[in-house]
């Protein structure tokens, strides 16, 4: 093992000569620069090289390189892979690469935004095997300190604990993983749009393709409201989740010939949630919606579906100005709560909680009555109210019949009439 000055000092230039590392370990042998011109650092690294090709034989040149020149999560990687370590990252990057996990998953971009605020809370380079316990429950802390809510919490927590899943049953993975719990949310959103509220926010949608006057107005630069207008009308009648709507095909949209019901055919399984499929019957104004929509010029139709050249993000663009047009300050007040909306007043038309848990596609009746317990509350108002206007009735006929009963028989004539 030695090591010397690579270069030449030119006369009248400062000396930038730097060491060259060359060694040779159980037959290999390896030539590289230290980087430095400090003779004792370059022996450190050298050093360092050589307990690296004793313990790993065949670790690549490339993780050498790291180990001595790279920059300090280069070196670190390097470390982490010379000892087997896995990196925060790096597990991530496994669980995108695995069909069984999140490769051909819909929500991709979603779990990769998770995933990025995952690691700039906890380092990319993070060794998995050093997060504990209690960071993660820090973590969960430190963003509802920030004033987001448990149900928003849990997809970051959900996410970290997938990762950490897959990581803890792979072959090289790590059995003592911490295993997370996620937030109770006991308020979940509930918000249901009254026929006031709903007529107000799709007159502000519809409005949102005029020109504005003011000093901020102006023609639109987008005239496109109205297509999320007609999404938006087949959400609050049938009940659908965005991203359910917006992949409808047209071959899905089919009409029973038995009665001529409409109806909307979710069975695509890894599109779904829940991966349950069902059939959603289309009434009111979404029929009129898809009626118009189908019977548009072909060169005015997307070729997949009726909303194929929509996207999430400019709905909920949309959605926010028409909140604001329509002055809608409740913060429930989401896309989502045309779901919500459905399933209200489905439950108060019907008062069947198996009708609806049905028509949601939800798993289980309980997923139904937890999330709309609200509801029945009110419809068991409802019903005293009314059991006790009943009663107050009966009461009065009950009453009378007993004063007919009590009446002399002189003073009813010969028709049975009470005379006075």
């Amino acid at each position: 093992m030695t090591i010397e000055l690579k270069g030449k000092v030119k006369p009248g230039q400062a000396d930038r000569r730097y060491y060259m590392i060359r060694v040779q370990v159980d037959g290999r042998r390896e030539v590289m620069s230290s980087g430095t011109r400090d003779r004792t650092a370059a022996l450190l690294k050298e050093q360092t090289i050589v307990n690296t090709l004793q313990k790993h034989p065949n670790i690549p040149k490339a993780d050498l390189v790291a180990l001595v020149r790279g920059d300090a999560s280069a070196r670190h990687r390097a470390v982490l892979k010379q000892s087997n370590g896995v990196t925060l990252h790096e597990a991530f990057a496994r669980c995108f690469a695995d069909p069984e996990v999140w490769r051909g998953i819909r929500a991709r971009r979603g779990y990769e935004s998770l995933c990025k605020e995952i690691e700039l809370y906890f380092g990319a380079d993070r060794p998995i095997q050093s997060i504990k316990q209690k960071e993660c429950k820090d973590f969960g802390t430190k963003l509802l300190d920030k004033g987001l809510a448990p149900s928003t919490v849990n997809k970051r927590l959900a996410c970290l604990s997938k990762v950490f899943n897959v990581m803890r049953h792979a072959e090289d993975g790590y059995p003592n993983l911490p295993v997370l719990t996620m937030l109770s949310d006991k308020n979940p959103r509930t918000y249901s749009a009254s026929l006031k509220d709903e007529e107000a926010l799709f007159a502000a949608v519809a409005g949102l393709d005029e020109s504005r006057t003011g000093p901020k107005g102006g023609p639109p630069r987008k005239k496109d409201a109205y297509k999320y207008l007609r999404l938006f009308k087949v959400l609050v009648e049938t009940g659908m989740r965005l991203g359910e709507g917006l992949r409808i095909r047209w071959e899905d949209i089919a009409v029973d010939t038995a009665d001529g019901t409409w109806i909307i055919k979710v069975y695509r399984r890894d599109e779904i949630k829940n991966r349950k499929a069902k059939t959603i019957p289309v009434t009111g104004m979404a029929r009129e919606v898809l009626q118009e929509m189908l019977s548009l010029p072909a060169r005015e139709k997307h070729k997949v579906g009726p909303f194929g050249d929509l996207n999430k993000r400019r709905a909920q663009h949309i959605w926010t100005a028409a909140k604001v047009i329509a002055k809608i300050t409740d913060k429930e007040c989401v896309i989502h709560s045309l779901r919500h909306t459905l399933a209200t007043r489905l439950l108060k038309a019907t008062g069947n909680l198996v009708l609806v848990s049905t028509w949601l596609g939800h798993t289980t009746t309980q997923t139904t009555s937890d999330t709309y317990a609200h509801v029945e509350s009110d419809s068991l108002i409802e019903g005293a109210a009314a059991l006790t206007k009943l009663r107050g009735t009966l009461s009065d006929s009950l009453q009378a019949s007993r004063d007919r009963e009590s009446a002399p028989e002189s003073a009813l004539d010969t028709s049975g009439i009470v005379t006075a």
